[in-house]
């Protein structure tokens, strides 16, 4: 059985279908909340994930023919932002430069750390990381990609995926452990 929510949403993608730009710009505010959220992970800024949620946007309502109805929209949309946001990094990684990691000599207590910060920190601070591990970070602890498909749709090797996974946990790691939001957005460059 089909939600009231579920029901206006097909409608609104037949609408969309049919060239309706009402539809398009209601389906656009009822999932921009979702994109958006999505499109935060991946972004040094809330400007730049603003132009990877309508890059992502337009790619999924030129595409939009090809949705199976069968399957969740949200899903769908998901994997066309994430495919966004990565595109979005591939085009612009030569304007990114990433420094070698000092690596922490004693190891720190972090779990007493986590109970001290609120999610919205550990989202700024994982939005503090350098693109490459920020992007890694994201595509295996959030959503859920291997190191061989992060390599695949990278272009990067294993091994590179996973020293920019193991880069991006010790930098979180040694950003948690500081108090001093100052100092935690220096550690993050």
């Amino acid at each position: 059985m089909s939600t009231a929510a579920e029901l206006i949403e097909k409608e609104l993608i037949a609408g969309c279908l049919r060239g309706d730009l009402k539809s398009q710009k209601l389906l656009y505010k009822q999932f921009y909340g979702f994109g958006m959220a999505i499109c935060l992970r991946y972004a040094d800024s809330r400007e730049e994930a603003a132009e990877i949620l309508n890059d992502g946007f337009m790619k999924m309502f030129t595409n939009l023919a090809t949705y199976t109805p069968e399957k969740a929209f949200r899903g769908w949309l998901r994997k066309i932002l994430v495919h966004t946001a990565i595109d979005h990094y591939r085009k612009n990684s030569k304007h990114y430069h990433t420094l070698d990691l000092v690596y922490a000599e004693n190891e720190l207590n972090y779990e007493n750390a986590l109970d001290m910060i609120t999610a919205d920190e550990i989202m700024s601070m994982v939005q503090q990381l350098p693109p490459s591990y920020r992007l890694v970070f994201n595509l295996h602890v959030i959503e859920g990609y291997s190191h061989p498909e992060i390599a695949e749709q990278l272009n990067i090797s294993e091994g590179a995926s996973k020293s920019n996974l193991f880069k991006a946990r010790i930098k979180l790691q040694k950003m948690i452990s500081l108090s001093d939001n100052e100092k935690r957005a220096s550690y993050a460059r």
